[in-house]
């Protein structure tokens, strides 16, 4: 009798255990709680970041046209000068000389010009003799302007207003013929910064395209890209690319190296979402969780990442309009798990 009992008792537990749903492990676990953020379309190109050197546009190295004695040297590293200013000049007692050989050579020859003229009229001499005379005065007169050149550059001039950037001679130095005296920037066409950019990061680049010019302590200052070269440097394969300030740098120097940021116009519009919401990545290939549209779920997405600028990921793979990816708890969900979505 006893046995019927226990019979019975354990069918009715069977039957009422058939009417109940089986608990597992994964129905045990309560949601998983995430935050999300929307996936975007932007057309915003990736900027090209290069160290640059800002400079004077204008620079240049001016020399003395002969040889020569230092006289003397007007100015320092630092100095502003005007235009026409004395910086440097040559002991003149050769030049001079030269010149005044010169001249007294054109006196002798317009005077033998002169004379051989006067014979030729009264034909006592040939015509290729007064031709010989009219000859002998131009290669005098030739020589005078050679003398008066090189007179005026045994001296040298600032161009323009500007700065001097380097003295490279001293007084009673003795120098060659086109040696170089005094490094000089010129402020009349203002300043620029200089980059080489690699090959690939330039086909991205036009003229006009806006820039950004940033130094340790500094202002960021603005500038636009004015010119890109035609051919790539040997060495490096870089192009070279010249960016033209808005503005006078205040406390920036010929020579300073800057970080120079180029912004490439608008591209066409792909997918962007945060760099948090990536999972899994491997070089450019990555997986993002998408939440269901009843926010309860997510489904794991495979995607290629084509760059990442600014905290976002930039995707070659196109994802659905409208669609949420975890960004935060991503890490511990798996494809189809429960959430719970969070502020």
């Amino acid at each position: 009798m006893i046995v019927h009992r226990l019979a019975l008792v354990a069918s009715l537990l069977l039957l009422s255990a058939c009417g109940r749903p089986v608990k597992t492990e994964a129905n045990l676990a309560p949601p998983a709680r995430v935050q999300v953020a929307p996936v975007v379309v932007s057309t915003r190109a990736i900027p090209v970041r290069v160290p640059a050197v800002v400079s004077r546009r204008a620079e240049s190295a001016l020399a003395f046209k002969v040889a020569g004695i230092v006289r003397e040297v007007t100015v320092r590293a630092g100095d502003t000068v005007t235009g026409g200013q004395v910086l440097a000049s040559l002991d003149l007692a050769e030049t001079d000389a030269q010149l005044a050989q010169a001249r007294s050579a054109v006196e002798k020859a317009r005077r033998d010009h002169a004379r051989a003229l006067e014979l030729r009229e009264r034909e006592v001499v040939s015509t290729e003799l007064a031709q010989n005379a009219a000859t002998g005065l131009e290669q005098a007169e030739a020589a005078l302007r050679i003398a008066e050149f090189n007179r005026s550059h045994a001296v040298v001039v600032a161009p323009s207003a500007g700065h001097i950037l380097k003295r490279l001679v001293e007084p009673n130095d003795m120098v060659a013929a086109n040696k170089v005296a005094i490094l000089f920037a010129s402020e009349a066409e203002g300043w620029i910064a200089r980059a080489g950019v690699p090959e690939s990061e330039a086909a991205r680049l036009q003229l006009g395209n806006t820039a950004t010019i940033t130094a340790p302590g500094q202002p960021p200052l603005t500038g636009e890209l004015a010119q890109i070269s035609e051919a790539a440097d040997p060495v490096t394969r870089t192009i070279e690319v010249e960016v033209r300030l808005a503005a006078t740098p205040a406390a920036l120097r010929s020579g300073s190296v800057v970080d120079l940021e180029l912004q490439p116009g608008a591209v066409a519009g792909r997918p962007a979402v945060p760099v948090s919401a990536l999972v899994e990545g491997d070089g450019r290939l990555a997986h993002v969780f998408l939440a269901a549209a009843d926010g309860r779920s997510v489904q794991r997405q495979r995607v290629t990442v084509q760059a990442v600028d600014s905290g976002q990921a930039f995707l070659a793979t196109g994802l659905p309009a409208g669609a949420r990816v975890v960004v935060s708890g991503a890490e511990f969900l798996r494809d189809g798990a429960a959430i719970e979505i969070v502020p």
